[in-house]
Parts: structure tokens; C-alpha cells; sequence
């Protein structure tokens, strides 16, 4: 398996939200009707698109972020840590207003709940123009014309399930969770995959956290085990950990079933080394900032 990015030959897109993630470390597992204390409550940067370029600029990547940020204090925070930590926020827009936090509930065995209001879930992204990559991956549901003028032009494109009431996007393969989809069967979920991405859909490659990563292609079905599975106290990002190494190998030459079984363990070592860390990540809010955005 190639574990290092092919010559280059123009950056990876990547079309996400930059997110201020307001995370609440809870100390007992969520359950109806319970009174559960909390030991911590910080607020540090999250969401699709700055955790998918992180992690393939950590595998050797150029990468071309598309996203928005507010114009207001926590917004010039992010761009500033953004810029510091060499991303490419040329396409990074600037809007008015102030920024909304998606509250995060982590349990302790690192299960997390998101709760996000309809604002934030409706956010869309714009390009004045369609732009070129090697590759691109989209996660988010409201897409406007420049961007899929540039899907359409792109030789592979990877896209997250957009859960609600998504724009239609072409893709070559989706990655979905299988926790958005509770009852449903394969066959059904790829229906509705179907009628996101049209007809140059190849393949659906749906994740269960430590557990099988199922691919299907309409009609074969096939499961890739972890070899090394983990268990985190912390799994926020590591969906997007996993699309970015899946992307990072799909480029390098490797089989969709042979990408998933390496990004599997690559976002297992990504976690286990989260969890030894024990200094404060660059993407926490500085403290000027912490008692204001958590208030």
C-alpha cells in the first residue's frame, strides 16, 4: 500500500464547513431522562472541510479549502490559526454576521452527539468560479453552480452522504455513516445515493465506527474489517479522518476496497495518537476568547 502522495500535479478541493465546535465532556453515557454532569466545556475549530485538509495536508497533500467564515472575532480567530498553519484560504469567503457554535455532547467512551441548528445545517458555499484539482471531496449539502461546474470537470470526486435536502452533486463514490440510517437496508440507502449522484456513482462506502466499513456498488456487496480496531475517548473528526486517508490512496493508485482497508487503520493510529497527546491542540480557542464563546 502507498503510504506517501504520488508527484503532484495540483492541489486536493476540499469543500467544507470550518466549524467552532463547543464540546461538553460529560462524565456518565446519555440516557432518557438522566441528570448528567459535565467536567469540561471548550470550544475548538471542527466541522468537514477543516478536518478533512488537515489531515491530507498531514499526508503530504496540497490542499485548496472552500468554505465561509463570519467576519466577527471568533471568525478572524479561525482564519488567523488557518493562515498560521499554512492552509490555503483562497477560497475561504468572508460573510457578516456572528458565529454559531455546534454543541458537541462527547460521552466517555467517546461516543458524541452533535447538535446543530437549522441555520448552521442550511449553510452553503460559493465560488465566483469553477476551479481545477487532481481530486475533489464535498461535504455539505447546499452547493451553488461554479462548484458543480467544477465536479463535473473533475476526474474523481468523493463525497459525504449530504443528509436534509442536499443539491444533487456528481460523485464517483459517497461516504456515509451508517448511524444516519437506522432501520434502513442496504438496497434503500443506495437508492438514495443514487438520486444524489446520478449516474457516474461507482461505489458506497458506508462506516460503523470500530466496526466493518461496507462497500457497495449497487450489486456486491463487500465488508472491510479493521485489523486494529481502537477505542477512543474522543472519535470527533475521525469520520473526516477517514475520508481524507480514503481520498489519500484512491489518488495514489489503490482500489476502493484496498483505500478503505488502509484508511481504517490509518484513522485508528490517528486516534490513538490524539489520545496520547496530552498538550492543547493548535485549534483550541485561546483563552481571551473562551470565557466569551462559552458563556
Amino acid at each position: 500500500m502507498r503510504t506517501s502522495p504520488p508527484p503532484a500535479s495540483g492541489p486536493i478541493i476540499v469543500i467544507g464547513h470550518i466549524n467552532h465546535d463547543r464540546i461538553w465532556r460529560l462524565n456518565a453515557p446519555l440516557r432518557s431522562g438522566a441528570r448528567i454532569s459535565w467536567s469540561d466545556r471548550r470550544v475548538r475549530l471542527g466541522g468537514g472541510g477543516y478536518y478533512t485538509a488537515r489531515r491530507l495536508m498531514d499526508l503530504g497533500h496540497s490542499v485548496c479549502l472552500v468554505s465561509t467564515l463570519k467576519d466577527d472575532r471568533y471568525g478572524v480567530w479561525a482564519r488567523d490559526v488557518l493562515a498560521r498553519q499554512a492552509y490555503d484560504l483562497t477560497h475561504v469567503g468572508t460573510v457578516e454576521g456572528e458565529t454559531e457554535c455546534a454543541d458537541i455532547l462527547l460521552e466517555p467512551n467517546g461516543e458524541r452527539t452533535i447538535l446543530s441548528d437549522e441555520k448552521r445545517a442550511s449553510r452553503g458555499f460559493s465560488l465566483s468560479a469553477p476551479v481545477k484539482g487532481r481530486a475533489f471531496y464535498v461535504n455539505g449539502a447546499r452547493l451553488c453552480d461554479a462548484i458543480l461546474q467544477s465536479l463535473e470537470q473533475a476526474s474523481l470526486v468523493v463525497s459525504q452522504f449530504p443528509l436534509g435536502t442536499p443539491t444533487p452533486r456528481p460523485a464517483d463514490i459517497i461516504v456515509g455513516s451508517k448511524a444516519d440510517f437506522p432501520g434502513e437496508s442496504l438496497e434503500q440507502i443506495w437508492q438514495k445515493t443514487t438520486k444524489i449522484s446520478g449516474p457516474r456513482l461507482r461505489q458506497l462506502a458506508l462506516t460503523d465506527g470500530p466496526r466493518a466499513i461496507t462497500l457497495f456498488d449497487g450489486i456486491e456487496r463487500r465488508d472491510v474489517h479493521a485489523v486494529h480496531p481502537v477505542s477512543s475517548r474522543d472519535t470527533i473528526g475521525a469520520g473526516d479522518s477517514f475520508s481524507a486517508a480514503l481520498l489519500h490512496a484512491l489518488v495514489g493508485g489503490e482500489s476502493l476496497s484496498e483505500a478503505a482497508e488502509w484508511a481504517g487503520e490509518a484513522t485508528a493510529d490517528w486516534l490513538r495518537q490524539r489520545d496520547a497527546c496530552t498538550g492543547t491542540d493548535w485549534a483550541d480557542e485561546p483563552s481571551s476568547l473562551s470565557a466569551a464563546v462559552t458563556a
